[in-house]
Formats: structure tokens, sequence, C-alpha cells
């Protein structure tokens, strides 16, 4: 099973579209997005363990334009099958 994580970076100012163009091409990345707001980037790094992902966030922070980051991993929890859930239909026969 993929170990995820979530990558808050804060850039220099401008940055962030130089960031986000540069984060896309690191190996195990699998996405990287600006947003409105702060931190200005976040990416998403994914590996069969910690120990792989420490490569692409290490390539994260040495980017010139990176000035902190912070890491978030995932931590998966079971989501219910949507066939255990009740149906709500209405039948218009009764």
């Amino acid at each position: 099973m993929a170990v995820r994580a979530y990558v808050f970076v804060t850039t220099t100012n401008p940055g962030p579209r130089a960031a986000c163009r540069a984060i896309r091409k690191i190996p195990g990345v699998v996405q990287a997005d600006a947003l409105f707001g702060g931190p200005p980037v976040v990416a998403v790094v994914e590996g069969r363990d910690l120990a792989e992902m420490d490569a692409p966030i290490d390539a994260i922070v040495n980017l010139p334009m990176v000035v902190d980051t912070e890491t978030h991993v995932v931590r998966e929890i079971e989501r219910e099958a949507e066939a255990r859930r009740p149906s709500r239909t209405t039948s218009s026969r009764r």
C-alpha cells in the first residue's frame, strides 16, 4: 500500500507558479497546485513507504524559491462501502 503526504510549501514572492512547475517534475510528486491564501503551494507526494518519500520531499525543500515546508503524512481511514448504506429511494406505488 502506498504512503501519501501533503507538503505545504512557502515560496519567495513571486514564486508559487515557478514552484508548482518545478515540483511537478519531481519523481514521486503526484500533484502540485497553487493556493489562494497561505501557504501558496501544496504538493501530494507518494511512495511505497516513508523512506521512499524522503527523496521527493528533499527535492522540494532544495528548490531555490522554497522558503519553508510543512509535511503531513496521510492517515488512511477506511470508507464504508456504498452497498452498506440503505437506499433512500421513494416509490409512488403503495
